[in-house]
């Protein structure tokens, strides 16, 4: 990677400062963002060259930023690519580097950024040939399976559409039917995320209380599904790359109980798995799961630490 020259920056930071930076896609991610990769919409190309902006650009660039991108949190991966049925180019610029990419994904170009700190990012999409425009979709991933060709068969561009609601009712591995119940998934989670690394070499924890007016009882799902449990999740857990092996506990005070959502909409639960701790285990496939923490005796509310291990010794 090479920085920019200063004549060249200011050269190009000048061009920039003209345009309207209003048209550009302006977009804010932190760190375990869904929908997962995130979509932008646009055209790509442009009247500036890329190569004059870093010897090593490929491609013609618009004056102004394709999108902006603001994240508070920064990343310790992200891809960003662009898909287009044209030969596309990307430059992103931070406030100290510049990356650009061409053809890594057949004509798509892709970037695959480490250890990114919190700040603003301009992310340009070109045309490999001059005075070419084309549609294009720009994602945003830190899914490291995340590449072009996975969900959008390449039809005309669309912006990006939000998010399906998760239905209650999906099929499950016991050959019945996985339900919910009075748990609406839905919701936006009570506590904080768990974000799982690439490479979970430690315990990844997060803490909580036990509080719920609803009976787990109500719950069709692999395992025992018991105790109390708010309506909502108690938090989201964010699987990055395919794990062979993963064990999920609660431990706390109270008696406590664990429903777990996975992406295909199975359903899985425990109850004192470890003396009065739940937890479940086994392999998890990358995508966002939700979980629910509940206490078996109703009204109980007790604080608790639910913990993400690869290590199958890793008891409570």
């Amino acid at each position: 990677m090479r920085h920019l020259s200063f004549p060249a920056f200011a050269a190009f930071a000048a061009v920039s400062l003209a345009a309207p930076l209003a048209l550009a896609q302006a977009v804010t991610l932190r760190t375990g963002f869904m929908p997962d990769p995130h979509r932008l919409a646009g055209t790509a190309g442009g009247p500036v060259s890329a190569q004059t902006v870093q010897s090593d650009c490929r491609g013609f660039i618009p004056a102004q930023p394709s999108a902006i991108l603001q994240t508070p949190t920064g990343f310790r991966f992200l891809r960003i690519f662009a898909e287009s049925g044209t030969d596309t180019t990307l430059m992103v610029r931070g406030v100290n580097q510049t990356w650009c990419a061409d053809d890594t994904y057949g004509t798509n170009p892709g970037v695959d950024l480490n250890n990114l700190p919190p700040g603003r990012y301009d992310v340009y999409v070109g045309t490999y040939a001059q005075g070419q425009m084309a549609p294009y979709q720009l994602a945003f991933s830190e899914l490291q399976g995340s590449r072009p060709g996975q969900g959008t068969g390449m039809q005309p561009m669309q912006p990006m559409q939000p998010m399906q609601p998760m239905q209650p009712m999906q099929p499950n591995n016991n050959n019945g039917m996985a339900s919910l119940g009075s748990l609406d998934p839905t919701l936006p989670p009570t506590g904080r995320p768990i974000n799982l690394p690439a490479n979970p070499a430690r315990p990844v924890a997060v803490m909580g209380r036990t509080n719920g007016q609803f009976e787990a009882t109500s719950v069709r799902g692999q395992g025992t599904c018991r105790g109390w449990v708010q309506s909502a999740p108690s938090h989201q857990m964010f699987v990055r790359t395919p794990q062979p092996f993963l064990l999920v506990t609660v431990t706390s005070a109270a008696d406590s109980t664990l429903i777990i959502r996975r992406p295909d909409g199975s359903i899985t639960c425990n109850d004192d798995m470890f003396g009065l701790n739940p937890g479940i285990q086994g392999a998890f496939q990358p995508g966002m799961y939700q979980l629910w923490v509940g206490s078996y005796r109703n009204g109980e509310v007790r604080p608790y630490r639910i913990s993400v291990s690869s290590d199958p010794n890793a008891h409570p």
